[in-house]
């Protein structure tokens, strides 16, 4: 059973904001910010590897247009854009969806100090060769 399917199917509520023939965009019940929204494929994938490139195209043409509406309807002109996949980094629902997190003034959410400062990890140039290397053959 998955939430986000019942709720393109009609069976689960949600407050939609847009939708097209392949994605749909709706508020995030569990909101960070005034103006959380979720965009989601209209078929169902558990996450980005499974996700064909057009699907994913659409998802994030929707996540622009999105955008533009807080932009001129909300007057929201710094948004975060953020996907987990899997469960090591957070995806709690398993079907493929895109966080459009409006950002304010002042709102206290800060991602960089909880993700970045003091916590990345210390690498030399030989470790970025060899990651560079390992992807690039």
């Amino acid at each position: 059973m998955c939430i986000f399917c019942d709720i393109i199917n009609g069976k689960a509520k949600s407050y939609k904001i847009y939708e097209n023939k392949s994605t749909l965009a709706f508020l995030d019940i569990y909101p960070i910010s005034y103006g959380h929204i979720l965009v989601i494929p209209k078929k169902h994938y558990e996450n980005i590897y499974s996700m064909d490139n057009e699907i994913l195209t659409e998802v994030i043409k929707t996540v622009k247009t999105v955008t533009e509406l807080l932009k001129e309807k909300l007057g929201i002109n710094d948004v975060n854009i953020i996907n987990s996949n899997g469960r090591i980094a957070n995806q709690t629902v398993f079907h493929y969806h895109m966080h459009v997190i409006p950002r304010r003034e002042n709102d206290n959410l800060d991602f960089i100090d909880e993700w970045w400062v003091n916590k990345y990890i210390k690498i030399n140039d030989t470790n970025f060769n060899e990651i560079m290397n390992k992807l690039k053959n």
